[in-house]
């Protein structure tokens, strides 16, 4: 039965003990036990009367600092991070040092930045165009737009094949930046700028459950 209610967590992701109660059709005492004994073994996290399944992050060389945590505290951060919530203040709710908190966060970044100039590239190579070249805090960056979604690369990307931009994706180019320049005003940005204008354009437009599900997909790995 323990099995059977791990799994049903995993599947609601996040829920109450009056809905799990329902749908699981056990004593409220009983699936309270089993729920604690989750908890304990950070299988689950309850917060404000809402339990969460944590997911688990995998390992890889690249993400060596997340063996020192537990699942908890990870996910505690992607989710922090996907609230938009910084990493001063997630520390606070962690328990880590703010410097532990503020590298795991560019590590989010980086992975947001690594799979967007991913999609980039095929974009590029299918049908060069040429780059939109912006300023950011004095910083040259090149931009270009492919289905409506902005992508920036630190390095320019260049071809004999480049074509200019057609009106409607001009006009679209112009309404994301200017959501960009609106959103990107803080001098703090001008650190790993190209990570945090990613992480803008990825923000754009979403809730933060699907925020939450792609992220876990991307540090994931």
């Amino acid at each position: 039965m323990r099995d059977k209610i791990l799994q049903l967590c995993k599947r609601l992701n996040k829920f109450t003990l009056d809905e799990i109660v329902t749908i699981s059709e056990l004593e409220p005492k009983n699936l309270k036990n089993i729920l604690d004994e989750l908890i304990a073994e950070n299988k689950i996290i309850e917060e404000n009367g809402q339990y969460l399944y944590v997911k688990k992050v995998r390992i890889n060389q690249e993400h060596r600092i997340f063996q020192y945590y537990d699942a908890r505290i990870i996910d505690i951060l992607i989710r922090a991070f996907c609230s938009d919530i910084p990493s001063y203040k997630a520390a606070q709710i962690s328990g880590l040092e703010n410097r532990t908190t503020e590298k795991i966060y560019t590590i989010f970044r980086a992975a947001i930045y690594t799979e967007q100039k991913r999609e980039l590239d095929i974009y590029y190579k299918q049908s060069p165009q040429i780059a939109r070249h912006r300023k950011f805090f004095d910083k040259e960056t090149y931009m270009y737009i492919y289905n409506r979604q902005v992508f920036i690369s630190k390095k320019l990307l260049k071809s004999k094949a480049d074509k200019t931009l057609n009106q409607k994706d001009k006009a679209e180019f112009t309404k994301i930046y200017c959501y960009l320049t609106r959103n990107l005003t803080h001098n703090k940005n001008a650190y790993n700028l190209e990570y945090k204008i990613a992480e803008t354009i990825w923000r754009r437009n979403k809730e933060f459950q699907e925020l939450y599900e792609q992220l876990i997909q991307l540090v994931n790995g």
